[in-house]
């Protein structure tokens, strides 16, 4: 299964894709899981400060990438049950080197992985470039090792993400989007009107009810905030819709998880604008 998780900046993306990891890391349905986490977003998984540590942090450096192959990946994938790769070096040499390695070893490994790729644009971008290994974990539904490889990818900016991944993802977990681009980028495999995922709970028209929010509006995704401490609006909830190649359709809160893993990626602060 290739799972496709997108939405706007502020959705609430990081939270729900480190909710859905955490789910399958205290489930039986993979041997490993593993985080591709190119900015810092999921290091709640591997922290007792902020939850029972469920993961291990593993850093790629220079010393990964230049003495790492597929090999030495799944080893290292294969010791550990749950692991967040964190990037210590450029993007371009996570791009190039690291992430298509550490793919190319869990496809290799003889036991079931799931793989949760991060900031999926910077990583498969649509304007190309980037190595054939990255595509095919999306592309090729055989792992080389003989096991299942599946695959989470994390973006908000879909019209920039290649289309031959989102594309042949057999699931999707879609939140709101505030451009047309975005929506654009959804269209065309979407069993159901793109107008759901324009941001701010604008009516829309419903043929199948489970598409109507827990409320029963017929409206597009919604999300909710809350001032923190500092005055900063924070999303406390918000709407998503999931579907699959069997034809399932879920319309989801982020509110339905219930987490043990405290979501600690960094959220930006807003500008002082004089109004």
């Amino acid at each position: 299964m290739h799972l496709l998780i997108s939405a706007a900046s502020g959705w609430g993306k990081g939270w729900i894709a480190q909710a859905l990891t955490e789910r399958n890391i205290r489930g039986d349905r993979y041997h490993h899981v593993v985080v591709l986490d190119t900015s810092d977003e999921f290091r709640g998984l591997c922290s007792r400060q902020h939850g029972p540590g469920c993961a291990k942090q593993w850093t790629a450096t220079a010393t990964e990438r230049d003495a790492f192959g597929a090999a030495e990946w799944r080893q290292l994938v294969e010791a550990h049950h749950a692991l967040v790769i964190g990037r210590g070096v450029a993007k371009t040499d996570w791009r190039e080197d690291v992430v298509p390695d550490v793919i190319l070893g869990c496809r290799e490994s003889a036991r079931d992985v799931l793989l949760l790729i991060d900031e999926a644009h910077g990583v498969a971008p649509q304007s190309g470039g980037y190595p054939k290994t990255t595509t095919e974990l999306a592309t090729d539904g055989r792992s080389e090792g003989g096991a299942a490889t599946s695959s989470m990818w994390l973006t908000q900016r879909l019209a920039q993400t290649d289309k031959d991944v989102t594309g042949n993802c057999t699931a999707r977990f879609l939140g709101g989007f505030e451009d047309a681009n975005s929506l654009n980028s959804i269209s065309d495999v979407l069993p159901y009107q793109k107008g759901l995922h324009a941001s701010g709970g604008v009516p829309v028209s419903v043929t199948n009810d489970d598409l109507l929010g827990a409320d029963g509006e017929a409206v597009s995704v919604r999300k909710w905030t809350e001032l923190d401490e500092n005055g900063e609006p924070q999303t406390v909830n918000s709407e998503w819709i999931y579907t699959d190649e069997t034809g399932k359709i879920v319309r989801k809160e982020s509110n339905d998880y219930n987490p043990r893993c405290e979501h600690v990626g960094a959220s930006g602060k807003r500008i002082d604008v004089g109004v």
